[in-house]
């Protein structure tokens, strides 16, 4: 077989798998997985969003929601210290308020690149692992995959996006009461329970 013969067999397979690849559609509430309940968190040291949500009978409950935010009048270092000993605290008492009730945790994946004050994300992810230590981690890229289309967008594009595509299947996320950390995490648990009804669909 020849050089040109070689790579006209390898760009077919890549064509082939190019199409078989189906174009992204919104999500329907019927592809996240029902009746599971899942703790979901948009974490950081300044602003902690938490959800706890379940997907039931074509719609989505919130039974509470709430954003964690630590003050402090400390600076520099003892600043990130204070907050993350603050956060900790709440987390316990949510924690121990949940205590009884069946759930899944799950986190946005902390950004470990180049970004803006990675360090907050990267501690209060921890924080939420030393709480809750089956802690699934959600990845940024995959949410927006998933409720966007774009795995790539930029962050200043994301968030609007990400508001869009919770406040559709969530209507009452619109609302002025929410903030976009607790959007957030309605958008991890989202799709911790998408990727549930994925891994179902697989096996049967």
């Amino acid at each position: 077989m020849s050089a040109t013969d070689l790579r006209g067999q390898l760009a077919g397979r890549r064509k082939q798998r190019h199409l078989a690849v189906p174009p992204w559609q919104f999500p329907l509430l019927s592809s996240f997985a029902p009746d599971r309940t899942v703790l979901a968190f948009d974490a950081t040291l300044s602003h902690c969003g938490w959800v706890l949500l379940t997907v039931s009978e074509g719609q989505v409950f919130i039974h509470g929601r709430s954003t964690i935010s630590p003050v402090t009048e400390r600076r520099s270092f003892l600043e990130t210290w204070d907050k993350a000993a603050r956060l900790r605290e709440e987390l316990d008492v949510l924690r121990t308020a949940l205590e009884f009730r069946g759930y899944q945790v799950a986190v946005e994946a902390p950004s470990v690149g180049g970004g803006h004050r990675t360090e907050s994300s990267l501690i209060a992810g921890t924080l939420v692992h030393l709480a809750w230590p089956d802690v699934v981690p959600v990845h940024v890229a995959h949410i927006s995959s998933l409720l966007t289309g774009d795995g790539r967008m930029a962050s200043e594009q994301r968030k609007p996006a990400i508001r869009k595509a919770v406040s559709l299947l969530v209507p009452e996320a619109a609302g002025r009461t929410w903030n976009e950390h607790q959007r957030d995490a309605v958008a991890v648990g989202l799709t911790w329970l998408h990727d549930i009804q994925e891994r179902a669909r697989e096996q049967s």
